[in-house]
């Protein structure tokens, strides 16, 4: 089972992009409540945490327990989704691309930014850019 959740204590934009994450990709959403890393760890062999960091949102993938990737979240959009609903993400991160691909729809584009690009409930449609960030152990 793949995972996604937040920090602790996230606020609602963080909240927002997980949960639309969660729903595009056909992960679990989980309420991080007191969990703690090991825990979702011991359970899942791949999940993504996002959270702020310092004044950075950041969206970490975990494999088996450790940090395999990490992306801090510049920018995000949120708009109303016109046409179908795409269950699955749309990418031009290869690197994101390739660690979603197991477990989840991923289409590609070209873009000179990395871009996350997936859509949510009620219409809703999300763009994140997104730089390389630093995958630090927990």
């Amino acid at each position: 089972m793949t995972l996604v959740t937040t920090s602790r204590r996230s606020t609602p934009v963080i909240r927002s992009i997980a949960k639309d994450f969660a729903f595009a990709s056909g992960f679990t959403y989980l309420t991080r409540g007191k969990h703690g890393l090991r825990e979702i760890a011991g359970d899942n062999d791949l999940f993504l945490v996002i959270e702020c960091q310092k004044s950075e949102t950041m969206l970490t993938v975990y494999t088996n327990g450790i940090p395999s990737l990490c992306r801090i979240i510049r920018e995000h959009k949120q708009g109303i989704r016109e046409g179908p609903l795409f269950r699955g993400v749309k990418t031009s991160d290869q690197k994101l691309g390739s660690v979603l691909a197991g477990s989840c729809t991923v289409e590609y584009f070209d873009n000179d930014q990395l871009i996350l690009c997936f859509d949510g409930p009620q219409k809703r449609y999300k763009q994140l850019v997104l730089i390389p960030g630093v995958a630090n152990e927990a």
